[in-house]
């Protein structure tokens, strides 16, 4: 499963010309250990910290962790279903998975969703195993767990209410022992998510009002369009995985038999109907009062963790046809619509049909190379440390350029605390904005220094920048970390 997620990530990676704008920010946020960071819990950002104390700050860094973390989700979901249900079923759970297209094709973005969907599938696995086999360890494991998607992104509330719902209809809260355990995994997760929450909730970051911010954000559309949109969204990351659950389901109704075992779904077990319920129904039902009550507009990348764990549902309704199939037809299924899907993904068709804006044509290593040779000429015998820039294009410079420098987003210290502003101004910095006036009158700009995206790529507009000199004493220029 791992070495699939892998395949995927790499084959963007090797096509992409920039990097996704979430993918920027952890280039902008990475220079210092926070509690939190703008519009986020911290956990991501640490991650990818962690993984610089082995690897160099650069690209292929980020899609690795994003590799990794959609790998790990795959194999924790496939371990929850092996609680929950019989060994070819929970196959079946892992195959329809890795066709659902943020888990496939769209596994390359790392982003705060990767990481949620990563820490709820640990949650998922331990709390079921607890359940199930009544261990203390897993129930501390799974309260753990809770508590990294809680550092993660504050949508976690959502999944984590939905394991709770399931525990409760399963009747696993029934003894004594599994209550005490419970308890122990709340008060575990309290303890891991505490401080990062506390840091937003007394104002270091705007976590808590970017979470908000969506409220009213859809007004200007009917609630029947907002959802539409969304469905159709969602029906297209889904679809590979539905059209093998067709194929299997097609070719079960063909073998004798089947008929009277699939009025017998495997859902019609009461803890796994109770883990569908809280794994499916209840992000969907947050999701329909976001929009019914909320107003808000229904992004589709709310589908990613409300859509997780959609194989466990689909294969808990229809496991009684995939029990009549032999498992060797299962697997070559899905082998080859996933053969079928990375050769049109590897097609020149795959680019427009995977439309990921600006990853696709936006030219990020000519603008770090260009930025970095202006610097060169104006301060030849200095490193570039600094950037004063928009998150999105001082991250792709950050990202291609050399020395991994800091970014100060557009002047906001309350944005980028971790900036020593007086050692920024002795070390001199490249100033970028989006328009030639609003450069400040103390750099040095050229009428040659901008950068003007194709118009086809959605989502950018052009870039100028200036250079702002050192003041002391600063280092020789050397290698990217």
């Amino acid at each position: 499963m791992l070495l699939l997620v892998a395949a995927w990530v790499a084959l963007s990676a090797h096509s992409h010309t920039a990097l996704h704008h979430d993918m920027a920010e952890q280039f902008v946020w990475a220079h210092a250990l926070q509690l939190g960071y703008p519009k986020h819990p911290p956990l991501p950002t640490w991650l990818f910290m962690l993984a610089q104390t082995v690897l160099p700050a650069k690209p292929a860094t980020l899609y690795g962790l994003s590799a990794l973390c959609i790998g790990l989700t795959g194999i924790f979901t496939y371990l929850a279903a092996r609680e929950l249900m019989p060994a070819t079923l929970a196959l079946c759970v892992a195959g329809l998975w890795g066709l659902q297209q943020p888990f496939g094709w769209r596994a390359w973005i790392y982003n705060h969703n990767t990481v949620l969907v990563m820490t709820i599938a640990m949650t998922v696995y331990f709390a079921a195993r607890a359940a199930r086999r009544n261990e203390q360890a897993s129930w501390a494991a799974a309260g753990l767990a809770a508590g990294l998607a809680m550092s993660t992104k504050l949508q976690a509330v959502v999944p984590l209410v939905g394991v709770l719902w399931a525990l409760w209809r399963s009747g696993s809260l029934e003894s004594l022992a599994s209550r005490k355990g419970v308890a122990m995994a709340i008060v575990m997760g309290a303890l891991v998510c505490t401080p990062p929450l506390w840091w937003m909730a007394t104002g270091h970051t705007n976590a808590l009002a970017y979470a908000t911010h969506q409220l009213g954000s859809g007004a200007g559309e009917s609630e029947s369009m907002r959802m539409g949109q969304f469905v159709v969204s969602e029906l297209r990351m889904l679809a590979p995985a539905l059209v093998v659950l067709l194929i299997w389901v097609g070719r079960a109704h063909g073998l004798r038999g089947v008929q009277a075992d699939a009025n017998k779904p495997a859902a019609s077990r009461a803890p796994l109907r109770a883990w569908v319920e809280g794994l499916l129904f209840v992000p969907l039902v947050f999701v329909l009062a976001m929009d019914i009550w909320g107003g808000s507009k229904l992004h589709a990348q709310w589908g990613v963790q409300t859509f997780q764990f959609a194989s466990l549902a689909l294969v808990a309704w229809f496991g009684a046809y995939f029990d009549m199939v032999p498992v060797r037809a299962l697997v070559l299924t899905v082998a080859l619509v996933q053969g079928i899907s990375f050769l049109v993904a590897a097609s020149p068709a795959g680019e427009r049909l995977h439309a990921p804006g600006a990853a696709q044509g936006y030219p990020a290593r000519e603008l770090a190379d260009r930025v970095g040779a202006d610097w060169q000429h104006a301060a030849p015998a200095c490193a570039l440390r600094y950037l004063d820039a928009p998150f999105f294009e001082g991250g792709q410079v950050s990202a291609f350029g050399q020395g991994f420098p800091a970014v100060l987003q557009e002047g906001s210290l309350r944005d980028s605390p971790w900036i020593d502003e007086a050692d920024m101004q002795a070390k001199g910095s490249v100033v970028m904005r989006h328009l030639a006036q609003d450069l400040p009158p103390d750099v040095i700009h050229t009428p040659d220094m901008v950068l003007i995206p194709p118009s086809w790529v959605k989502g950018v507009v052009p870039v100028v920048w200036g250079i702002r000199l050192p003041k002391g004493e600063c280092l020789p220029a050397r290698g990217g970390r």
